[in-house]
């Protein structure tokens, strides 16, 4: 009933997910490993492969690095995406996907919808839930690429764009983007997936969340609240500014750090954060 689509870079992390899902996700199911050991796909091109093989309805595009602590998971995933109104379900999202490049909780901490638990070799576990309406599903904009279910139909409506994100990063935000102009986006609360990362940051996610926004900027801000124009600019305007700080920190392109910032003074030209992050672009710069 249900595909498992991996893009496996792990041996070991591949198998014990194979175990887990065997003892938990009670009911019929394949799993669809593309190995990747080698580096030789970008993530969407794996997925894409994998839902093309995948004989069931059901499609569950997921990291290997994953742990399932709810039993018979799978029916709550069959009986949630039966709703011909759902397009994409997973478990953590947010319900607005602001205008400016970022990623699903660049809209704020009020519209974050999660409930992962979080654990590193570094770290002890974390559980983030956030579910200020205590629902058991919660309606968002974008979700987190960790794990995504659909039905078949929906990804072959809207297969993953292995063109314009042939690497990693924003598959997942670009993915939901497009099924959100057609269908409903959910996170779910009746299921507890254990993730055994806390993702990563970095030059390459930054230059992807700048060709995310530049592709979606006419589009953008969507979402599932109602946000009024003054709030609208605020919110793009600290997500600008949270980017270039990034930016500073990692080895980016001169050309993305100088549109951000180019976004920042055209959305309020005296802003005081905004210079400050412009002469310490030109102090590095110079450097």
């Amino acid at each position: 009933m249900i595909s498992l689509i991996i893009c496996s870079r792990d041996f070991y992390q591949l198998e014990q997910v194979k175990k887990n899902v065997q003892a938990t996700i009670g009911i019929p199911y394949e799993i669809i490993a593309i190995d990747n050991s080698q580096g030789q796909y970008g993530i969407c091109e794996a997925y894409n492969i994998g839902a093309f093989r995948a004989k069931y309805e059901y499609l569950c595009f997921m990291h290997e690095d994953l742990k399932f602590h709810t039993q018979d998971w799978g029916a709550i995933v069959a009986n949630t995406l039966a709703d011909p109104d759902v397009g994409v379900l997973g478990v953590a999202g947010g319900t607005y996907q602001a205008k400016a490049p970022a990623g699903w909780t660049g809209g704020g901490a009020d519209t974050l919808r999660i409930n992962v638990l979080h654990t590193t070799k570094h770290s002890v576990a974390q559980y983030d839930h956030w579910n200020p309406d205590a629902e058991k599903t919660a309606e968002v904009a974008t979700l987190d690429g960790l794990w995504l279910c659909c039905r078949k139909a929906v990804w072959q409506e809207f297969p993953f764009d292995s063109e314009h994100f042939p690497h990693f990063h924003f598959y997942d935000i670009d993915f939901c983007s497009r099924v959100q102009t057609k269908y409903k986006n959910l996170v779910t609360f009746e299921l507890l997936i254990e993730h055994f990362s806390m993702g990563t940051y970095g030059a390459d996610w930054l230059h992807n969340a700048v060709n995310y926004y530049k592709r979606w900027k006419d589009r953008l801000p969507f979402g599932v609240i109602t946000v009024d124009q003054t709030e609208i600019k605020k919110r793009q305007l600290v997500s600008f500014q949270h980017i270039v700080r990034m930016m500073l920190d990692f080895r980016v392109s001169a050309g993305d750090v100088v549109y951000s910032l180019g976004q920042c003074l055209a959305l309020d030209f005296g802003n005081r954060d905004t210079w400050w992050l412009v002469k310490q672009h030109l102090k590095k710069a110079t450097k």
